[in-house]
């Protein structure tokens, strides 16, 4: 080929490199941004094209285990506002009245505390999940509070019960019968009766009754206006009573001491049906 002609060939080679270079450098960038802080970062990363981008996120991919979208910066202490963004992240709702939670059997939960609990719940960052796990848990454990004290108290009555029987002995029908009349007679309706026994106890209760229908009569309570005779129905504290009033009756004293007197018999079989009822366990 003529050397002209080898210089139109080269020189027409150059015109479409610079043609070309010209188009590139005036055409859009491959990646399509245009922030210079944008462009910046693709630079200093030397991607060159879709492909090199491709090959970075598999590498972080790699790297870390997982979907780098998954991963959360962890704010620092003093960032508040990013702290609460991980929150929500994690599934903390919203708003407070998001929070969802399960009533206990049996139990209706307090609207008050249901306020309380969602803003705290909330104001401390809980997650959905976690405000209704710890509920939930928290349901379950103030129903064994519940469940113990009603065993405990159930427990406590039948031991106050046992110890009645032991105290009043012979007498603790009447007894109970007198305290049931003067709380019905007084206006004592069984849930009054009922608190009063919650907070002192069955056995208190029982003896404040008993002794309301002792002071009041409770022979006119019981049986109308009729006084009850005999020794039905006497407690040993009773028993005792009349056992020393025996002692210091002149009448009685002479009639034990003489078994010719007409009196003797009987004032010995009263003191003999007195010891019994004062010591129940010789009977």
């Amino acid at each position: 080929m003529p050397d002209g002609d080898q210089q139109q060939t080269q020189q027409t080679t150059q015109q479409t490199q610079q043609a070309t270079q010209q188009t590139q450098q005036t055409a859009a960038p491959w990646h399509g941004l245009t922030a210079p802080e944008d462009v910046a970062y693709i630079t200093n990363k030397g991607w060159q094209n879709p492909a090199d981008m491709f090959k970075s996120y598999r590498g972080v991919e790699t790297l870390v285990g997982r979907d780098p979208s998954t991963l959360i910066p962890m704010p620092k202490a003093d960032d508040p506002a990013g702290l609460r963004a991980v929150f929500a992240k994690l599934g903390m709702p919203e708003t407070p009245a998001k929070y969802e939670f399960d009533s206990p059997k049996d139990m209706k939960l307090d609207d008050n505390y249901l306020t309380w609990a969602r803003e705290n719940f909330h104001k401390v960052g809980l997650t959905a999940s976690q405000a209704k796990s710890l509920t939930t848990e928290h349901n379950a454990y103030v129903k064994s509070v519940l469940d113990k004290q009603v065993k405990d108290y159930n427990l406590s009555v039948t031991s106050d019960k046992q110890a009645l029987l032991a105290e009043w002995g012979d007498g603790h029908e009447r007894k109970m019968a007198a305290a049931s009349a003067a709380a019905k007679n007084l206006g004592f309706d069984q849930p009054l009766v009922d608190a009063i026994e919650q907070t002192i106890g069955f056995a208190k209760t029982m003896r404040f009754f008993s002794q309301l229908g002792e002071k009041l009569g409770e022979d006119s309570f019981l049986s109308g206006g009729t006084k009850t005779s005999g020794f039905g129905g006497v407690t040993p504290e009773e028993a005792k009573s009349q056992w020393n009033a025996m002692k210091t009756d002149p009448v009685t004293v002479a009639a034990l001491k003489d078994k010719m007197n007409p009196g003797h018999a009987a004032a010995l079989e009263k003191q003999t049906r007195l010891f019994k009822l004062m010591h129940p366990e010789t009977k």
